[in-house]
């Protein structure tokens, strides 16, 4: 175990010992012959005593020398005791969010019984909503792309700076061959296609990274804009320098840090950017945004510009239209189905806004869900096109607030069973409407976002409660 969580420990079990015998620093400190400032130093995890003086500070409390110096913790820290034996402290992300790893610790040395709780009760959530340590990294990452707005400058930036670099176009699409030969002729990178007919696990694999001979073995029946982003993903791993901590399969069977999870964002990221260039981006969504009727014609012919699915002209949308159109509250959801099934899964989502309550997330989920199952789907499945466009607004219950969604469902070649959708949608207020002309286009099919009977149901109840208790409390005040 490495010193600070040892140091940490000691001062927790001397904090619980002095309070159990109802010391204050200073009587300790008496006690001990040791001065107050040290001693509240120990009980924070900053100092660790010697042997010397770990005994003295046993005979002042009269405790047993080897039950002090421990590292066994009793029922009530156990739980603190085991995530600090852990390495989440070290893996979480605690400087991208503003903490401090001091003052964290402090916090939990100072109030030891609260954190163990605290601890017991996200465990226990963790458990029974079987939340893996995979699922803990990707929701920090959606928390830190939201803090964001889902756009990172810095990236930005790189991205521009490789273009120029390398003579990359900004207004036309740009080949995987050309990435490919970046990747073999600047970064000493091998380059190998296979369909691993030997190997039927990895069917779904798209890419495997050799780092000991720089070598990128990409799935031979990967579409032309797959192979694309995972060559521009690769630059972007060794361009930004993010190569210590990396997933070496696309998709990675498992993510076993922070680290590895965020620079597979970060460096996608890079791809997305370098791909997909947000000056010439902004200025083509600025004409689909001009135009006085709704027509998913011109969005479709923006993506077929770009060598990029579905899926990443949806997520750069994300990055650029907050930035250069203002625009409050965007959100993306991804929904995969499967047609024997008749099932809609929602698989991704990413919320850039800090006001939406999480009673209107999932309200907004759920009718998201419905409006596949309903109707982009079945849709899709009548189509013969491979790809459609569909445009849904979404009305609160009281009428108050809207958002107004845009759908991009597409068939895959390689399993005729499965399709998915990638939605992107706004708040909307007057500020959208004033930039968006075909907002108010009276084509658009409405869902009004009612909530179920149980809902109605249990609003009732709690209201109900509340009168109960309001009525109660006036006719005490009269009493009185």
């Amino acid at each position: 175990m490495n010193e600070e969580p040892i140091k940490l420990i000691f001062g927790l079990k001397l904090h619980q010992h002095r309070v159990a015998r109802k010391l204050s620093l200073a009587e300790l400190a008496e006690r001990a012959g040791m001065s107050v400032s040290y001693i509240n130093e120990i009980e924070k995890g900053k100092k660790y005593p010697s042997t010397e003086k770990m005994s003295m500070l046993a005979s002042a409390l009269d405790v047993p020398y080897d039950r002090l110096v421990s590292l066994k913790l009793d029922k009530q820290l156990a739980p603190v005791g085991d995530i600090l034996r852990s390495k989440i402290l070290d893996e979480l992300p605690l400087d991208l969010f503003g903490i401090d790893k001091g003052k964290l610790i402090e916090i939990i040395a100072s109030a030891p019984l609260k954190v163990s709780a605290f601890i017991s009760a996200i465990s226990h959530i963790a458990q029974t909503y079987e939340l893996t340590q995979e699922g803990f990294y990707l929701a920090m990452l959606r928390s830190y792309q939201e803090m964001h707005d889902g756009y990172f400058e810095e990236i930005e930036k790189e991205a521009l700076r490789f273009r120029k670099e390398f003579g990359l176009p900004d207004h036309k699409a740009i080949t995987s061959d050309l990435l490919k030969n970046i990747l073999l002729d600047r970064f000493g990178y091998e380059v190998k296609e296979s369909a691993w007919e030997e190997y039927p696990e990895l069917v779904h694999i798209r890419s495997m990274y050799i780092h000991e001979a720089r070598r990128i073995v990409v799935n031979a029946l990967l579409a032309e804009n797959q192979k694309a982003f995972l060559y521009a993903k690769e630059l972007g791993y060794q361009f930004l320098d993010l190569t210590g901590q990396r997933a070496l399969m696309t998709p990675w069977p498992r993510a076993t840090s922070f680290d590895h999870v965020l620079n597979n964002s970060r460096a996608s990221y890079f791809a997305g950017a370098l791909l997909i260039s947000p000056q010439h981006l902004a200025e083509q969504m600025e004409g689909f945004f001009s135009a006085q009727k709704c027509s998913p014609g011109p969005l479709l012919d923006i993506l077929n510009g770009y060598n990029s699915s579905p899926e990443m002209f949806v997520l750069r949308l994300m990055n650029i239209l907050p930035r250069y159109f203002g625009f409050q509250g965007m959100f993306f959801m991804r929904f995969d189905h499967f047609r024997s099934a008749d099932s809609v899964e929602l698989k991704k989502q990413l919320h850039l806004s800090r006001s939406r309550e999480s009673g209107e997330l999932a309200m907004l989920e759920r009718f998201s869900s419905e409006w596949m199952r309903q109707s982009v789907f079945p849709q899709l499945m009548c189509s013969k096109k491979g790809i459609e466009v569909s445009v849904q607004r979404f009305v609160s219950a009281d009428g108050h607030r809207s958002h107004l969604a845009i759908s991009l469902a597409r068939t895959t070649g390689r399993n005729p069973d499965f399709s998915l959708a990638v939605t992107f949608g706004f708040e909307e207020n007057a500020s959208f409407r004033k930039k968006v002309h075909w907002a108010e286009d009276a084509s658009i099919p409405v869902m009004h976002m009612l909530p179920s009977e149980r809902e109605v149901q249990r609003e009732a109840r709690f209201q109900a409660i509340e009168q109960a208790m309001k009525r109660l409390m006036e006719e005490e005040m009269v009493a009185e």
